[in-house]
């Protein structure tokens, strides 16, 4: 028998053990690195959508405005027209008439003009302002998408604890218990024929 023999095999396991934590350590906190570096791309392609997403929303809402003004700007045109070519007092003036009913009714075909140009100035102004919502919805979608995003990116993550070093048995003391009870087992023996 080798003196110390059980405390050297328990030390060299605990060491094996103790490295294997270790190694064990050091994969997982690569994985969670890898891990991190990918959460942080698709933070920025989130990002980068969202931007790219509230473009598109202001672009239509521009768009969608434009169309809205060119009509009113047509329908004001064709009024125009209308109201050039068919005024009934203008057609009495042309034929020699006068007098304070002719100027009443050009007074009235000018406020009807008047009153349909008005309603599309406010009909221009509340599309705007459902507009201006619609807008307003995208930029808080925006805004909610790269919050989310956030939240999952900003922990600063950090490894494990790492394992404690394993306690080790004293080799010397080991072999000095192994001596003593290899004395005593020898102490016991020659008792035991002296006594027979």
């Amino acid at each position: 028998m080798c003196l110390g023999a059980g405390a050297r095999a328990h030390n060299k396991a605990a060491k094996q053990n103790y490295q294997h934590q270790l190694k064990v350590r050091e994969r997982k906190w690569m994985n969670e690195l890898a891990l991190t570096n990918v959460e942080r791309i698709q933070y920025d392609q989130t990002l980068d959508a969202a931007h790219v997403g509230l473009g598109n929303a202001y672009a239509e809402i521009q768009e969608k405005y434009g169309d809205m003004i060119a009509k009113a700007t047509q329908a004001q045109e064709e009024r125009f027209q209308e109201f050039a070519s068919e005024s009934t007092s203008d057609k009495l003036a042309a034929s020699g008439a006068t007098g304070a009913s002719i100027r009443r009714m050009r007074t009235v075909d000018v406020g009807n003009y008047l009153r349909a140009g008005s309603r599309d100035a406010y009909n221009l102004l509340q599309g705007r302002r459902e507009l201006n919502r619609a807008g307003a919805k995208a930029a808080a979608g925006a805004r909610q998408q790269q919050l989310e995003a956030f939240a999952k990116n900003n922990i600063i993550k950090t490894p494990d604890l790492a394992p404690p070093p394993p306690a080790l048995k004293n080799v010397g003391h080991a072999m000095f218990m192994d001596a003593l009870s290899i004395i005593q087992t020898g102490a016991s023996v020659v008792t035991a024929v002296k006594t027979s």
